[in-house]
């Protein structure tokens, strides 16, 4: 819920990537607990399961029944006062090759559209060879079943 659409596989990537690196780290830790604490090798995960459930109990706001835009607004009216909470990420151009692909690509469009107005704009089509187009004014569908 907390992510936009284009970035949730992403976050699902790295939540799954960092379920398997805890696992891992339990699966390696746990003989050596079980060893030393015996009976008591749960009080570690019982300790920090409790600590997680105070934080997000206390820290993480509810969003159930929230949109992701009603979302971004609660989170940017709690973190107003961060200086960087107006930052468009999609926009901001600091690399100086980033800005350079910006204005060629843009030169490229400009002039595709002047081409295609003038209708000098070649689509990439080639005429079928050994095909004659049909006549002007004539029917071409008639032939197709229609």
């Amino acid at each position: 819920e907390m992510f936009d659409a284009k970035y949730v596989t992403t976050a699902m990537a790295a939540c799954s990537q960092l379920n398997w690196v805890c696992n891992f780290v339990v699966g390696f830790v746990f003989p050596y607990l079980n060893e030393y604490l015996g009976p008591y090798s749960f009080v570690p995960f019982a300790i920090v399961l409790a600590l997680t459930f105070i934080f997000a109990a206390l820290k993480l706001p509810e969003t159930q029944g929230t949109t992701p835009e009603e979302l971004m607004d609660q989170l940017v009216r709690k973190n107003s006062s961060v200086v960087y909470h107006n930052m468009n990420i999609e926009d901001a151009h600091n690399n100086p090759i980033d800005l350079e692909w910006k204005l060629a690509m843009e030169q490229l469009k400009q002039e595709d559209e002047a081409a295609m107005e003038s209708g000098s704009y070649n689509y990439g089509f080639k005429p079928i060879e050994g095909v004659q187009p049909p006549a002007s004014g004539s029917d071409w569908q008639s032939g197709m079943g229609h």
